[in-house]
């Protein structure tokens, strides 16, 4: 009956009468959960983990939502040990692989799970997105359309599907899908957000009075305000209505930065230990070991590292991996602390990166990293990678901060974009990381300039090729015709012909992007033109 306080008073008399009654601890450490007190949720369990693999799931649950994934990865691993077919523990223990960036494990455990039960549409919705990103993209697909197919009415399900159509390029089955959302729960942010992201002008017009009145519905500063906000923002920027639009985006990004935080001086503390961690020229592998190249094409956010991967994903045995978050993940015990990323750590990086790599093809040549922020680690990978090749992409930083400043990412990596003054910051760090990069690897880094590349495509495209020792196409300069799928937000972009539209935009919305541009450190970038 949704009476939580009520149900926990019951639960805590239960215990009362007869403490050993294990499913009123149960019972009691699961409602507790569902209101939001997670650490008394850990409290009532934790005397039964030994033994039992009920308490080690809500234990982990409990964990996942303090975001401590270390204690809930412990927590989960001790309940599928004690009860290996104990399905939503499986599950769980897929979400928490995930989240971890252990996306093979990951799968895994989902399959394990879907072995006992194998119509449970919450698991078919998980395993869809690791196995996209594994480039099992067809598996991934056909997971999140069984989910829909068991539970036609499940809205998580509805939005999986619509977002695996988005990575495969068929944009009118994603409308089909967010719209069946609408009609199962009118005002349902993700979708509207979706759509807002895929609808044109005139399609626009018809969602301004549902988004409005779905916010109207909404708790003022939830993340759902933020994404109708966000949804908003873009259908007024479509019907002409500039001013609505800044506001809506001033809202979107004002909650989550609220919810979000950036922390500048702790980035700034980073950004100098992994500066220092790197001071000494470091001359070019001679040798070529054997296995695919990797290739990490690297730059900000919103810089146009999208389009150079969709450009290499035109050429023979060469694939595409995404934005693959391992790096990120494999070095974090040396981002803040003294411990040498000497050989054996490189050799040990090294492993357990291409343990989570997906099997590429026999024959490939190379395959394609584009996680953008891999600016940051450039020195562990080429020690860990020599031979690797690391293409930058450079764009003129306000166009960059405007295309972010109107994003709405996932998680809190990009915390740093909801707050103007903060991506100003962030920005400042990434020019000093990449002008020291150039100086301790030089001539190792291919920098390539944005509107130079959408200006010139074939000259441009050569240029990476041959940078990458690859036999250029011509097939690469024309990058929408790729039919690799695309698990980010440029997905839809890179659909399109090359163009230079987007060079310059900032200037017309220079109101908009006022508090950035007077934080922006335009020292680090000598070259800018007013």
């Amino acid at each position: 009956m949704n009476k939580l306080p009520e149900a926990i008073a019951q639960f805590q008399r239960a215990m009362k009468i007869d403490p050993g009654f294990v499913d009123a601890r149960h019972n009691l450490a699961q409602t507790l959960i569902l209101s939001g007190r997670h650490a008394q949720a850990i409290r009532v369990v934790e005397p039964l983990r030994d033994g039992d693999a009920t308490a080690c799931f809500f234990l982990a649950q409990a964990h996942v939502q303090l975001g401590d994934l270390t204690a809930a990865s412990a927590a989960i691993e001790q309940a599928v040990a004690l009860r290996p077919s104990f399905a939503p523990a499986q599950n769980l223990r897929g979400l928490i692989l995930t989240n971890l960036g252990e996306e093979t494990e990951a799968i895994v455990a989902y399959e394990t799970a879907l072995a006992s039960d194998p119509n449970n549409v919450e698991t078919l919705v998980n395993i869809s997105l690791p196995l996209a990103r594994q480039n099992r993209h067809d598996e991934g697909h056909r997971m999140a359309e069984r989910a829909v197919q068991l539970a036609p009415d499940h809205i998580g399900a509805r939005l999986r599907l619509g977002t695996s159509f988005i990575e495969a390029g068929a944009f009118l089955q994603a409308k089909e899908q967010f719209h069946a959302v609408l009609a199962i729960q009118p005002g349902q942010a993700q979708a509207l957000e979706q759509l807002s992201l895929l609808l044109d002008g005139a399609e626009m017009a018809d969602m301004a009075a549902p988004a409005q009145k779905a916010l109207s519905k909404v708790r003022s500063g939830s993340l759902e305000a933020a994404e109708l906000n966000f949804a908003l923002s873009r259908i007024e920027d479509a019907m002409g209505e500039r001013q609505a639009a800044i506001l809506a985006r001033r809202r979107a990004n004002g909650i989550l930065a609220k919810h979000m935080p950036y922390d500048g001086e702790a980035d700034a503390r980073q950004t100098d230990h992994i500066l220092n961690r790197f001071p000494a020229v470091t001359p070019a592998e001679a040798n070529q070991p054997d296995g695919p190249l990797p290739i990490y094409v690297l730059g900000l956010p919103r810089s146009g590292t999208s389009l150079v991967e969709a450009m290499l994903s035109r050429l023979p045995k060469v694939e595409t991996m995404g934005e693959r978050a391992a790096t990120g993940f494999l070095v974090q015990d040396f981002l803040e602390s003294d411990k040498p990323f000497d050989t054996a750590a490189a050799w040990d990086f090294a492993h357990r990166d291409a343990a989570r790599l997906p099997t590429c093809p026999e024959g490939t040549r190379a395959y394609v990293d584009k996680m953008p922020e891999n600016y940051r680690y450039i020195g562990f990978l080429k020690t860990a990678y020599p031979h690797c090749r690391i293409v930058h992409v450079r764009r003129d930083p306000r166009d960059v901060a405007l295309s972010m400043w109107k994003s709405h990412f996932t998680g809190t990596a990009l915390s740093y974009t909801y707050d103007q003054t903060g991506l100003a910051r962030r920005v400042g760090l990434y020019a000093r990381l990449m002008q020291h990069w150039q100086t301790v690897f030089p001539d190792q880094i291919l920098t390539v300039d944005y509107e130079d590349l959408v200006t010139d495509p074939v000259a441009g495209s050569r240029a990476i090729a041959e940078y990458c020792g690859l036999d250029w196409t011509p097939e690469m300069a024309a990058p929408e015709g790729s039919s690799a799928p695309t698990l980010t937000m440029s997905a839809s972009q890179i659909r399109q012909p090359v163009h230079q539209r987007s060079i310059g935009s900032w200037r017309a919305q220079a109101d908009e992007l006022a508090e950035f541009l007077e934080a922006l450190d335009t020292s680090l970038w000598p070259d800018l033109a007013d």
